[in-house]
C-alpha cells in the first residue's frame, strides 16, 4: 500500500533491474493478445517490487531513468481503456485484478515523482515549510513525456471509469506538482488544466455514483488546483505553459456557470444542493489559494481577474436556489475577505468597483441573515476571529458601517443586541479604533440607524448611543451634533423621546475629560511606513535645528501572524 511504513531493505543482486525490465517488457508485448491470469499476477508483483525499491530514496532517480515507467504507463493505459469499454458494454465480469494493477501502477508513479510524499502529507493536513523542503536530499525522478497524454487520455469518456480510480489519478497529478518544481511545470499544461476543470464541472452531476466519492473527487481536484497556483507563483514567465490568470478565468467561469441552460431533469432540488455544495468548496479553495508566501502578487492577479465582480454576481445569481443560501453567502464573504486581507489597494478597488452599499443590498435581498453571516462580516472588519477583541483591531471599517445600517432590518432582537454590543467593544477599544470610526463618519451612520427606533430593541439602542458618546469624545462636528439633537424631537410636544436620558449621558461623556489630557489634533504614526519629514540639513536656518513633539504611545495591537518574528519598533532619527 502507498501509505505503509517503509521496511528495512537489504542489498539486492547487481543484475536485478535488468531481469525485472525484461520480464516487464514481455508482459507489455503480450498485452495485445490478453494476459493470462499468471502473467497478470506477475505484472502486479513486478510493480509492487518497484514500489518497494523506491522506498529507498537513493534508488528513485535511477529507476526513473530506466524504461520501467514507460512500460507501466503503457500497460496502465491499456487496462484503463479496457475498464472503460467493459463498463460501457455493461459487462459484469470481475475486474478486480485489472483495477488492482492500475492502483499499484499509479502508486508506483507517486513513489517516483514525490519520494518524500509531500502531497500525501498536504492532504493529511500537514504543511511542510520551505526549510523542511530544502532538507530533502533526494530529487524526484524526471517526469516522462508520456505523462500528460496519459493523464488526458484517462479522463476521456471518464464517466465509464470508477470514481475511486479517478481519485487515484488526481492523487498522482497532485504528487507530481508537490514533488518538485521542474516536474510540476512540465505537468501543468493547457491539456491537464482542461482535464481538471472538466472533472470539476462533472462533480455536480452525480447520477448513480457514490456521493462521498464524488465529493472526494471535487476536494482532490481543488487541492490540485491550489498546488498548481502556488507552484506557478514561484516560477518565471518563460518556465510556465499556463498563466495563473487563465486558470482563474476558467475557475470563475465555472463558479458562475449558467444553470438555467441545464435541462429541467437536472435542475431538481437535489441537483441544486449538490451544485451549491460544489460552489462552497470552490469558494473555500480561493481562501486556501491565497494562503501563500507571495500573497500580494496573487491578490493582484485575483484583482485583474475581476474576482470581486464574479463573487458579487454569484450572490446575485444564487437567489434562484431554494436552500443553503446562507452557507453560500458566508463562504463568499470569506473569499472576499481573503482577497482584501492586509491589502489597502484591494480594499480601495472593492470600494470603487462594487461598493459596500451594493454588497449590502445584495445580502439583504437574500432574506434575514443568520448569526454566522453577521459574524463573517465582523471577521471581515478585523481580518481574523471577531472574538479576539483586544488582540485584533479594525482593519476594514466598512463592514462595521454595513452592520450598523443592517440593525433595524434584523427581526431577531438577540442578534441586534449581540451585534451592537460587539460594535461598542471593538470601536472603543483604543484611540486608534475610535479615530478610524470617526474618520469613516460612523457617528452619522449611528444617528441614521437610531432614527428607526421603533425597529430597535432598547438594549441595542443604548449600546449604539454609548458607542456614539465614546466616538463623540474623540471628535464630533456641528452637523453631527445638530442631527443628534434633532433625533430627540417628538410629534407630541409633551411626550419625551425614549432616547433623552441615554443621549444626555452620552453628551456628558463627550464633555467630560477621561484620563490624561491629550491633544485633539495629532499626527497618526500607526502605519508601519508613517513618519514626519523634517527639512534636510542644508536648509536649516542658522547652525542648528530643533524639532519638538509630544508622543502618545497607545498599547499596540498584537498581530498573530508576526508573534513568532522579531518585534517592531518606531525609530526617531
Amino acid at each position: 500500500r502507498v501509505d505503509d511504513i517503509p521496511p528495512g531493505i537489504s542489498l539486492l543482486p547487481d543484475n536485478i533491474l535488468q531481469v525485472l525490465r525484461l520480464q516487464l517488457l514481455q508482459c507489455v508485448q503480450k498485452m495485445s493478445d490478453g494476459l493470462e491470469e499468471q502473467q497478470q499476477a506477475l505484472s502486479l508483483l513486478l510493480v509492487k517490487f518497484f514500489i518497494i525499491l523506491c522506498r529507498n530514496l537513493a534508488n528513485v532517480e535511477e529507476i526513473g531513468m530506466c524504461s520501467y515507467i514507460n512500460h507501466v504507463i503503457t500497460m496502465t493505459t491499456l487496462y484503463i481503456q479496457q475498464l472503460k469499454s467493459k463498463t460501457k458494454e455493461k459487462e459484469v465480469a470481475d475486474q478486480t485484478p485489472i483495477e488492482e494493477f492500475v492502483r499499484h501502477a499509479l502508486a508506483f508513479c507517486e513513489s517516483l515523482y514525490d519520494p518524500y510524499r509531500n502531497w500525501r502529507q498536504r492532504i493529511a493536513g500537514r504543511f511542510l515549510s520551505t526549510v523542511e523542503k530544502s532538507r530533502q536530499k533526494y530529487k524526484p525522478a524526471s517526469l516522462t513525456v508520456e505523462f500528460v497524454p496519459f493523464f488526458y487520455q484517462c479522463f476521456q469518456e471518464s464517466e465509464h471509469l470508477k470514481e475511486s480510480l479517478k481519485c487515484c489519478l488526481l492523487h498522482l497529478f497532485g504528487a507530481i506538482v508537490a514533488g518538485g518544481q521542474r516536474n510540476a511545470l512540465q505537468a501543468v499544461s493547457p491539456a491537464t488544466m482542461e482535464v481538471l476543470m472538466r472533472v470539476l464541472a462533472d462533480c455536480d452531476n452525480w447520477d448513480d455514483r457514490n456521493p462521498e466519492e464524488v465529493s472526494r473527487k471535487a476536494e482532490l481536484t481543488l487541492k490540485c488546483l491550489t498546488e498548481v497556483v502556488h507552484i506557478l507563483l514561484t516560477s518565471s514567465s518563460d518556465q510556465r505553459q499556463v498563466e495563473t490568470s487563465t486558470i482563474l478565468e476558467n475557475y470563475f467561469k465555472l463558479l458562475n456557470s449558467d444553470h438555467s441552460a441545464l435541462p429541467n431533469l437536472r435542475r431538481c432540488r437535489q441537483w441544486e444542493s449538490r451544485f451549491i455544495a460544489l460552489q462552497i468548496q470552490m469558494l473555500n479553495t480561493i481562501t486556501a489559494m491565497l494562503d501563500c508566501t507571495d500573497r500580494p502578487v496573487l491578490q493582484a492577479i485575483f484583482l485583474n481577474s475581476n474576482c470581486f465582480e464574479h463573487l458579487i454576481r454569484l450572490l446575485q445569481n444564487c437567489k434562484v436556489f431554494q436552500g443553503h443560501l446562507d452557507c453560500l453567502a458566508v463562504s463568499t464573504i470569506q473569499a472576499l475577505t481573503a482577497v482584501m486581507h492586509k491589502s489597502p489597494a484591494a480594499k480601495e478597488v472593492f470600494k470603487e468597483r462594487i461598493g459596500y452599499a451594493h454588497m449590502y443590498e445584495v445580502l439583504k435581498s437574500l432574506g434575514q441573515p443568520s448569526r454566522e453571516l453577521l459574524e463573517e462580516l465582523m471577521n471581515m472588519a478585523v481580518e481574523g476571529d471577531h472574538m479576539a477583541v483586544g488582540i485584533l483591531g479594525i482593519s476594514n471599517v466598512q463592514p462595521l458601517l454595513l452592520l450598523i445600517q443592517w440593525l433595524p432590518e434584523l427581526e431577531s432582537h438577540d442578534l441586534q443586541i449581540f451585534i451592537s454590543n460587539w460594535l461598542r467593544r471593538i470601536c472603543c477599544i483604543n484611540r486608534q479604533s475610535r479615530a478610524t470610526c470617526v474618520n469613516a463618519n460612523m457617528v452619522i451612520r449611528i444617528i441614521e440607524t437610531l432614527n428607526s427606533h421603533s425597529a430597535l430593541h432598547c438594549t441595542c439602542a443604548e449600546n449604539l448611543i454609548a458607542l456614539l458618546g465614546s466616538l463623540g469624545s474623540q471628535s464630533m462636528g456641528s452637523e453631527e451634533l445638530l442631527q443628534l439633537i434633532r433625533l430627540l424631537r417628538t410629534e407630541e410636544p409633551k411626550q419625551a423621546h425614549p432616547y433623552v436620558v441615554p443621549v444626555m449621558r452620552a453628551i456628558l461623556a463627550m464633555a467630560r475629560k477621561q484620563g490624561m489630557a491629550s491633544a485633539l489634533q495629532y499626527f497618526n504614526l500607526n502605519h508601519s511606513m508613517a513618519g514626519i519629514a523634517v527639512p534636510s540639513i542644508h536648509k536649516w536656518p542658522g547652525s542648528a535645528f530643533s524639532f519638538n513633539a509630544w508622543l502618545c504611545l497607545d498599547q499596540d495591537r498584537v498581530d498573530p501572524s508576526t508573534t513568532s518574528k522579531s518585534g517592531k519598533r518606531k525609530q526617531l532619527y
